[in-house]
């Protein structure tokens, strides 16, 4: 089956998938499959209020969503983006850590020192049940931070993440908040830390091979996007 790429994309070669960079504005019949298929996920795992599904589904809070396509077409997974960030206030990391006043007051710091050098946040990520490759996509959201900086031209990435997936994301230059103490959120089955990735030092902080990697994808998602952008600051030092 064809898969028409008509918006920022490439391939995906672990995944074996069409990695797309959109806006729920220009696709907005993907946007619903995400929708639907975070739904299903966040089910599955008994965390859907964690998703806020009514408060997301307008696409208005989300400024970049990434799609996970196979060559027949079927989403596999994604993540969206959140930010550029005018204010701390506006960090969904705040509402986690509401009942945790010390860790909220770190997060609330972190983020005003970052924010006027720009700060996105990577929220609502899944992976489908049963997919192919499914640690292959798994990695590529974790690798999100680095095309969501460049194409939004913001130097960090934030996510508050459950500490099982703290390896993938240490891999793509994740630095771990580590004087933010974990919090139950969702619930009392996760650890969820506050993660941050910095555009400028990705280069040293992540995976040679994996730098290497979100170097070639950043180049061609910021070619297609028809950034004005210099291309080297771009994608990091």
């Amino acid at each position: 089956m064809h898969i028409r790429i008509d918006v920022p994309s490439y391939f995906d070669h672990p995944s074996q998938c069409h990695i797309l960079a959109t806006t729920p504005t220009r696709s907005p019949a993907l946007w619903t499959q995400f929708l639907d298929g975070a739904e299903e996920s966040y089910r599955r795992h008994d965390v859907t209020p964690a998703l806020e599904i009514s408060a997301i589904r307008d696409g208005e809070t989300t400024a970049l969503f990434f799609a996970a396509l196979d060559r027949t077409g079927t989403l596999l997974g994604g993540v969206r983006v959140q930010g550029p960030y005018s204010s701390a206030d506006q960090s969904h990391a705040l509402v986690e850590f509401a009942a945790h006043p010390e860790g909220r007051h770190r997060v609330r710091a972190m983020l005003e020192s970052r924010i006027e050098d720009g700060v996105v946040e990577i929220k609502s990520a899944w992976v489908a049940p049963g997919a192919p490759r499914g640690r292959a996509v798994t990695t590529m959201i974790a690798q999100s931070p680095a095309y969501s900086t460049a194409l939004l031209g913001t130097r960090y990435a934030l996510a508050t993440a459950a500490s099982h997936v703290r390896a993938a994301w240490l891999r793509t230059g994740a630095a771990i908040a580590t004087h933010i103490e974990p919090v139950p959120y969702p619930d009392d089955r996760y650890r969820t830390e506050v993660f941050w990735w910095d555009r400028t030092t990705l280069a040293f902080d992540a995976e040679l091979e994996t730098w290497r990697r979100m170097k070639r994808n950043t180049v061609s998602l910021l070619a297609q996007h028809g950034t004005s952008k210099n291309l080297q600051s771009a994608v990091a030092s």
